[in-house]
This record gives structure tokens, sequence and C-alpha cells, in this order.
């Protein structure tokens, strides 16, 4: 199965001292295609002016999400969609809603929409199983957020790491229809947040040999 071809760079644009806001209302500088399709673009920062950057790097699967500060809680519908988070495939997402394209030879593999941001992560080259790019973008287009993953483990979990931040796409698999999935950010001063996704669309389990 093949997926258009988009690029999933993460990295921050005029970053400056990131702060946390208890509700989230901007987002990050501004940040063009052609800075996020770069080929070899600086390691990610954090997002400037963005209420989710401020926010310890837990170890991916240590994560107490009964602290975690949210601004929806689990099973509460979105008022933008009378739901909980509305879930399907990657192959079913309108290619227009992506950020920019995938790296050459990699494939989009998850894309998400909260209140305040769009996230796009695209998959490792040759591997549209394996995902490998975050690219994060504020709603209103001031800033934007690349990170190249460089641990697949983690990456496999949709946990993302850069300079002591923490970014995490949180999806309850056992109850998928009934909770809300969540952009969740965890930062170097202790202080954690997490957005409710509208929409995510992701990529089914890699087939197997039986498949």
């Amino acid at each position: 199965m093949k997926y258009p071809i988009w690029l999933l760079l993460l990295g921050c644009v005029s970053c400056s001292s990131p702060t946390l806001s208890q509700t989230p209302t901007s987002a990050p500088s501004p940040i063009s295609p052609a800075q996020l399709t770069q080929a070899a673009p600086a390691p990610a920062t954090p997002v400037a002016n963005s209420n989710l950057a401020q926010v310890v790097s837990p170890p991916a699967n240590q994560v107490d999400r009964a602290t975690i500060q949210q601004d929806y809680a689990a099973t509460t519908p979105l008022p933008t969609t009378g739901r909980v988070t509305v879930r399907d495939h990657i192959r079913n997402l309108d290619p227009s809603r992506l950020i920019v394209n995938c790296p050459a030879d990699s494939a989009p593999y998850a894309f998400a929409e909260s209140s305040n941001y769009e996230i796009q992560i695209c998959s490792e080259e040759y591997d549209p199983w394996q995902p490998k790019y975050y690219i994060s973008q504020a709603k209103d287009r001031s800033s934007g957020l690349r990170i190249t993953s460089a641990n697949p483990e983690e990456a496999r979990q949709l946990v993302f790491r850069n300079q002591g931040y923490t970014y995490v796409i949180y999806r309850d698999g056992a109850r998928p229809d009934q909770i809300n999935a969540y952009l969740e950010v965890y930062g170097p001063n202790g202080d954690s947040f997490a957005e409710a996704l509208l929409y995510l669309y992701e990529a089914g389990p890699a087939p197997t040999a039986d498949s």
C-alpha cells in the first residue's frame, strides 16, 4: 500500500523561552513549508510562545497521566465535534490537510488535530509501518516544530523527544470509541499539559506473513 509522500521533519522557528499557559490560546512562531522540507534540518527546539511547550521528560511508558492537566476529560465529548476523538485510518485522510510533504521515500503515518495544533507524523524511509518524523504546527500558523526521532521503539509509541521536552500522541487503544486521544507535552520544569484530539488518523498495524 502506498501513501502520498509528505514531510515530517519537526523543528522550532524563531524560538524564545517558552511559557506554559493553563488555557491554550496561542501557539509558536511562523514556519514555512520550505523550512520544513529542508533535507538536513537543525535539531528541533521547543516551540516559541507555545502554551504547550513549557511542559519533565518522563521515560516512555512511565507517565503518571493522573497528574496531567487536560483541557477536556477523557470521556468528555469535544465541543467542536460533539463526540470524543474521531479516529480513522490515515488512508482516509484528505491529503490537503497534511502540513507538508513527507521526506522522500517516507509516507504519512499519522495526523492529529487538537484545538490549537495540527500534528503530522511521517514514516521511516522505505518502511511505512515505522514512525520517524514529527511535525507540529499551530493552527493559527504562528509557529511550528519538527523532530527526527533516533529511537524507533519510542517512535512506535508516538513519543518524540527534543532538548528536555517530550511530545506524545496518546491514544487509549482499549476503548477508542469512548476515550479521547491527546497531544501530551512534558517539559524540563516538571509541568505537563494535554490537549484532547479532535481527530486522529493513523496507519494500521504492519501486515504479517499470514495477512
